[in-house]
């Protein structure tokens, strides 16, 4: 009987320490490092030089192929929010409204103009990704790419 009473105090006891540590896990709330996407109750947004960027939709964030990490808009509270962001460079976008294809460099997007660029470039035109006017319109124009 002692030893039961034993046996039923260590598991009460393990249960406890579990649930603790269960709750402090839930109620964790990371500061995001620079370099990762910050997931809180007001969006998604790329942490950069201890600031955080608003990406313009779930297809811009998803060009950036980053670790995403859940957290809360408390626990940054000290990372202001700086501006919006498109695609990462290098991605392929076209832009449904008028279906030319870009190549996102420096920020500011490429129209190709021959296709044979895109090949040259290890990509193929279903790499493309549709994206709204809107999005396309988040980077100024860079010029063209491939044969005038």
């Amino acid at each position: 009987a002692i030893s039961e009473l034993k046996n039923f105090h260590e598991h009460w006891r393990t249960q406890q320490v579990f649930r603790r540590k269960q709750k402090q896990i839930i109620n964790y709330e990371p500061v995001v490092p620079n370099g990762l996407i910050a997931i809180t109750e007001n969006g998604s947004f790329l942490v950069k030089n201890n600031k955080r960027y608003k990406f313009v939709s779930d297809r811009a964030k998803n060009s950036w192929n980053l670790r995403e990490v859940l957290t809360s808009e408390n626990a940054m509270k000290d990372f202001r929010i700086a501006g919006t962001i498109g695609f990462r460079d290098g991605t392929l976008i076209k832009d449904i409204s008028d279906h030319k294809l870009y190549i996102i460099s420096d920020y500011k997007k490429m129209h190709v103009v021959d296709p044979d660029t895109i090949v040259k470039l290890g990509m193929r035109t279903w790499d493309a990704m549709e994206v709204s006017k809107k999005e396309a319109s988040m980077h100024q124009y860079g010029g063209q790419l491939g044969a005038k």
